[in-house]
């Protein structure tokens, strides 16, 4: 019977890579156009982009495992059913249970698999991310003012608008700054802007020249209105929000002994992933079963409402534990609880034991 095996193995395993391919592309594809266009707006730097993409793909790469290989096992064996391949097994011997255990021979490494890329690559992957957002922040400066439009830095607290640049692209004309400082609202208008670093604190400055500095209140009529022939405003530093990680990208050692219901319940979405690869063995068994000859993918609208439901599912449960609407030993074990529960009712519906406790009812014996 290693034959089967084999052969169940070599089939889902190329149906898994296309459909993981199809499902990273999909979301990369998305990914890319909003990376695009925070370069155009050049909060971005280009060479950045490429890199931001390439650590997104080792993000969700593992994330994607557990539907891929779903619908994979989905597709293989409802194929088998429909040419008639599971009628032959099952006159030589071949019973659900050993459907189940080919399939389990595949998804136990596919389990581990996606374990190593959740608990390690992807908190790996987030830190990474974030560090390169912290850099592309540290060096966000007035080269990328784009003139001609509002350009914002420092989540908007600071607005920058420029006519031109000289010709070596090194200074700003014509220059419109909106900033807030200790709560409140200035405008400053200069002739020039360049930028300045101060060695000494680490601190970088955009310099006005030859202008005028408006500050007050909107819809207040005391405004202070200061000239100067040169004004420094400093650009935001991204050392403070650089110390601090997420949970999601710290690892997964450092959330073992951090004893917080964020730390625990990120821990257990990390584990829900290969705990769906197994669960969704479980369920893609029964849901694939149909008659010779006919369409056999008749359940597949039901296979892709108990995915949304599992998955919604999980995030609930995950919302729960942090909110501590459920007790913290309960976590998100009870989702796949759940699962496997269903995956044994469709069992049961489709099992000869039910069919003939069935016949045996009243109105059918006649």
């Amino acid at each position: 019977m290693a034959i089967l095996d084999r052969y169940l193995a070599r089939e889902v395993v190329k149906t898994l890579a296309v459909i993981l391919l199809i499902l990273l592309l999909v979301l990369l594809a998305s990914h890319f156009v909003k990376l695009l266009g925070k370069a155009a707006e050049g909060t971005l730097a280009p060479q950045a982009v490429f890199t931001l993409l390439g650590l997104q793909s080792v993000k969700v790469i593992g994330v994607l495992l557990p539907p891929s290989f779903f619908f994979a096992l989905l597709w293989v064996l409802g194929g088998m059913y429909r040419d008639g391949q599971m009628v032959a097994l099952q006159a030589s011997g071949v019973g659900t249970q050993r459907i189940y255990r080919s399939a389990m021979l595949l998804a136990v490494p596919l389990a581990l698999l996606a374990g190593m890329l959740t608990f390690q690559a992807l908190p790996w992957a987030n830190a990474s991310i974030e560090e390169v957002k912290s850099q592309q922040q540290e060096a966000s400066d007035i080269s990328g003012v784009r003139p001609g439009r509002f350009n914002e830095f420092d989540k908007g607290r600071l607005i920058v608008f420029a006519e031109g640049v000289s010709a070596k692209e090194e200074r700003l004309q014509g220059v419109f700054v909106q900033d807030r400082q200790h709560g409140r609202s200035g405008v400053v208008v200069a002739r020039e802007a360049h930028q300045r670093f101060d060695p000494g604190s680490g601190n970088r400055f955009v310099v006005l020249t030859d202008g005028y500095r408006y500050e007050g209140i909107p819809g207040q009529a005391d405004y202070q209105i200061a000239e100067f022939r040169e004004y420094a405003l400093r650009l935001p530093r991204a050392d403070a929000a650089s110390q601090y990680l997420r949970v999601g990208a710290r690892s997964s050692a450092e959330l073992m002994q951090t004893d917080t219901l964020a730390a625990r319940a990120e821990l257990q979405y990390r584990l829900s992933v290969p705990i769906g690869v197994l669960v969704f063995a479980l369920l893609a068994v029964p849901l694939a079963r149909s008659e010779p000859r006919k369409d056999v993918y008749g359940r597949i609208g039901l296979a892709i409402l108990v995915y949304f439901v599992f998955m919604n599912l999980q995030r609930i449960a995950e919302r729960w534990m942090e909110l501590q609407v459920v007790p913290a030993w309960m976590g998100m074990w009870w989702v796949a609880l759940v699962m496997v529960g269903v995956a044994g009712l469709l069992n049961l519906l489709d099992s000869n034991w039910l069919a003939a406790r069935l016949r045996r009812l009243p109105g059918r014996a006649a």
